[in-house]
């Protein structure tokens, strides 16, 4: 939590050294004008004397199993717009290696606001002798809630979330991304001793962390880990009614389908059953409504549950 509250000065700090604001952390979509596919996008800027660079997070689900791309990014300002590309891919869990020499370029049209606080532009990638040149629309929205990013999750469980030694923040960062492992912190007695025992699932505090509305007379839930495959396992209970016990999440789709009445709400609870190697337990939840989608983050640990409500709309 330290490393990430600093890693947060250093955006805010930075981006009061431009006439606009643009270091932040931003959340939305990515749309393949080809395919019409559809991907989860996060972007972390950075802002410091006329250097702009970050990281980016896409996510896609194909064939029931979680994919995701981690990358460092930088960026510069030129005619009125703001220029993103990648620089290297980070991290991933793809099925096949990333095309060589491929690489995504954002292009954000840059408002008169003191703030971007919304993303509205358009994104390409570069044509190869193998590979044709795509591209798309990309939608964001800035946030302030670094809680549910998984991008900063992921920064987190990397370990290369910077200091504020600003001079050495781009050296430091660069150093602990050629080792590109994660490195758990050595747990002394002591700290070990001081940790709350784990309470019995009915005794844990509910934290209800979305409401979702559907139509559907049944729906189907698949569970993932979405990002490091840590041995995360969960038990799911439907109105306190268990419905999947203890299953370790993965890429792979955990499914289970559920029948929804006309009763009113109903509630799902996702209880830790471990916190893997990578406290706390979290996951993606997606809920198919029909031809809807909902995706739900999720994070629970030995003390919390994460709640789930669920509400039929009438047609």
């Amino acid at each position: 939590m330290k490393n990430l509250t600093l890693f947060f000065l250093l955006l805010l700090f930075a981006s009061k050294l431009s006439a606009q604001h643009i270091g932040g952390l931003y959340s939305g979509t990515l749309v393949n004008d080809t395919t019409k596919m559809i991907q989860k996008y996060e972007l972390a800027l950075n802002e410091y004397r006329d250097k702009i660079w970050g990281y980016s997070y896409t996510t896609f689900i194909a064939n029931d199993t979680f994919y995701y791309g981690i990358k460092k990014v930088t960026g510069y300002r030129k005619n009125g717009e703001l220029i993103i590309e990648d620089e290297k891919m980070l991290q991933n869990n793809f099925p096949e290696s990333p095309a060589k020499k491929v690489k995504r370029t954002n292009v954000i049209k840059l408002v008169d606001q003191d703030t971007l606080r919304s993303v509205d532009g358009t994104w390409h990638t570069n044509r190869t002798k193998i590979y044709y040149a795509v591209s798309g629309s990309l939608d964001l929205k800035r946030t302030t809630d670094s809680s549910s990013s998984r991008l900063i999750s992921h920064l987190k469980e990397l370990n290369i979330i910077a200091q504020p030694n600003y001079a050495a923040t781009e050296v430091k960062v660069k150093q602990k991304e050629d080792k590109v492992k994660i490195k758990v912190e050595d747990k002394t007695a002591n700290k070990e001793a001081e940790k709350p025992a784990p309470l019995p699932y009915h005794q844990r505090t509910e934290k209800i962390i979305q409401a979702v509305d559907v139509k559907s007379d049944s729906l189907v839930l698949s569970f993932y880990d979405n990002g490091v495959i840590d041995g995360d396992s969960i038990s799911v209970y439907l109105n306190n009614e268990n419905i999947i016990a203890s299953t370790k999440l993965t890429a792979n789709a955990t499914k289970k389908t559920i029948a929804v009445n006309n009763s009113g709400e109903i509630k799902l609870l996702l209880v830790a059953e471990n916190l893997g190697t990578i406290p706390p337990n979290t996951g993606l939840l997606v809920i198919k409504d029909g031809e809807k989608t909902y995706q739900v983050n999720f994070s629970a640990d030995m003390q919390t549950n994460a709640a789930i409500t669920i509400r039929k709309s009438s047609r």
